[in-house]
């Protein structure tokens, strides 16, 4: 029986395509025995989608519930477009729910919501390309990190590049009397990318370190005799990708197949935006070395957690503590002709996300096909807390009664959104219904694709004369979302991709009235 408030347990992996696992893909390469193990006790989603395949993006949506568009985190930090700079402490964010439930809060690892006033304003790099923009959060003195918004636990500011840098990582090594050291690093595949190997040994890697800063946390937890929520955020396997030699060396006689996507069906049109994230990689033996330190970094991963699950269990907290095991977005690595990291395209390896509970005492898998997302994720770990609906469900809605296999009535559409990247300002809406998927690329060729017949998305349906009713279906279906949602892109959306009768019969807005 669990119990009312039980143990939370998030952990989150930083663009880890789903794929990667063999609850989604038994033909998998990589190797993730403990994650395995972990899923072999947990309820699986199928079809888990990210609200935004950019970082910051989806990590607010986590601690807010909310689509980007409405918590205004468009893009990254100091990046073009991004509305808010550093994640205003509001009383709706998840730590401070939590705490109203009696849960005492933790994190560690990466953050990404926030770089501080004085990192931001002494950044060489941003004051190169900002100039002399006076953002609001300076006027406020605001940084948000952790530990400024309801959390106990580390103070990571800004993306991290790794978590390398960070003095508190160095001093771990130092207390040890450690250094790390990283060789043989690979460049040139896509700008500003790298691979390497860390030569000095697991431990001195970041991962470990955060491994140790968890054990820690939950220990005083653990002494408090509270509930507890603890959220441990992995930096990789984001690049750069630099792993452990003892892990990378798990990959040396492997051999890695061929995406089925490595190229397009020859003659499909695709959007030109595209060609942003397209690498320096012209055959797939250029590719391979790439892949397998990005799959040695995710069996280091697995490696960690598979330490993280034996100390639980040591402490008598693995059966009473509700694991979340999800990742904030995917990751390109090399498909549909060379595509590297991920935003400006809306394919299933960027998208879509892993997404398992294991339940307290759980022994045995299951599976859930219902289209869900990370805004679910706030709402459902609210319930499992003992928050009231009118506290937790925002953008979404609890996942509880899916996990605990009761009827509700549940969205037959997912959509994902994106603003653009960097200084790139593009706007899209994905929509995922039944087998069918239809992206909105506002300013370039939009997609559609069948998922049924073509799970890769190889090949571009939206001129094909046999899909025009399911398109025509797909856009009302969006136009309905917007709607719904109040997603300020339905007057855009409207404008360009309905006909004029339908923009009149559907227009969200009121007349306005002099009276």
């Amino acid at each position: 029986m669990m119990a009312k408030q039980p143990n939370i347990l998030f952990i989150l992996t930083d663009q880890q395509r789903k794929d990667t696992l063999a609850a989604y893909d038994p033909a998998h390469v990589c190797m993730t025995p403990n994650i395995d193990a972990l899923m072999a006790q947990s309820v699986t989603f199928e079809n888990a989608y990210t609200t935004c395949p950019i970082c910051a993006p989806a990590r607010a949506t986590l601690q807010t519930g909310l689509y980007p568009m409405h918590h205004g985190m468009l893009t990254n930090s100091y990046n073009y477009g991004n509305m808010v700079q550093e994640l205003p402490n509001t009383p709706d964010l998840l730590p401070h729910q939590l705490a109203g439930q009696g849960y005492l809060t933790g994190y560690t690892g990466k953050w990404h919501l926030g770089s501080g006033v004085y990192a931001v304003q002494h950044d060489e790099y941003l004051k190169h390309y900002m100039g002399n923009i006076h953002f609001a959060e300076f006027d406020k003195n605001f940084d948000s990190v952790p530990t400024t918004i309801g959390y106990t636990g580390d103070d990571f500011p800004g993306h991290g590049f790794g978590g390398f840098g960070f003095p508190e990582y160095k001093q771990w090594l130092a207390d040890q009397g450690k250094s790390v050291k990283i060789e043989r690093i690979l460049r040139g595949y896509y700008e500003g990318h790298q691979a390497g190997q860390i030569t000095s040994g697991v431990d001195t890697s970041v991962d470990q370190f955060l491994i140790d800063r968890t054990e820690h946390y939950l220990k005083n937890f653990q002494d408090e005799g509270k509930p507890w929520y603890f959220q441990l955020n992995f930096w990789g396997p984001h690049e750069p990708y630099f792993v452990p030699s003892e892990f990378l060396h798990q990959y040396d006689d492997i051999d890695i197949p061929e995406w089925p996507n490595w190229q397009d069906t020859p003659g499909t049109q695709k959007p030109r935006i595209h060609d942003l994230k397209r690498g320096n990689i012209d055959t797939w033996e250029d590719l391979v070395p790439i892949i397998k330190h990005y799959y040695a970094e995710i069996t280091h991963i697995d490696y960690q957690i598979g330490r993280l699950i034996t100390w639980l269990k040591q402490n008598n907290l693995y059966d009473d503590t509700l694991i979340v095991f999800s990742s904030d977005h995917g990751e390109s690595l090399g498909i549909h002709g060379g595509l590297f990291d991920k935003a400006i395209f809306m394919y299933e390896e960027t998208c879509s996300i892993p997404l398992s509970y294991k339940l307290p005492q759980q022994t045995t898998a299951s599976r859930r096909p219902q289209l869900v997302t990370n805004a679910d994720l706030f709402s459902t770990i609210l319930d499992y807390a003992g928050a009231p609906a009118a506290n937790r469900d925002r953008d979404g809605q609890s996942m509880r009664p899916l996990i605990e296999d009761k009827p509700v009535a549940w969205p037959d559409t997912a959509v994902v959104e994106c603003s653009g990247i960097g200084s790139e300002l593009f706007s899209q809406r994905m929509l995922r219904k039944g087998h069918m998927k239809y992206v909105f690329n506002s300013g370039d060729i939009d997609e559609l694709y069948d998922l049924k017949n073509d799970p890769h998305e190889r090949t571009n349906l939206i001129d094909a004369p046999g899909y025009q009713t399911a398109l025509h279906s797909l856009r009302l279906a969006m136009q309905q979302w917007m709607i719904d949602h109040a997603d300020n892109l339905v007057y855009e959306f409207n404008h360009l991709r309905l006909p004029l009768a339908e923009r009149r019969l559907s227009n969200p807005g009121k007349p306005f009235s002099w009276e």
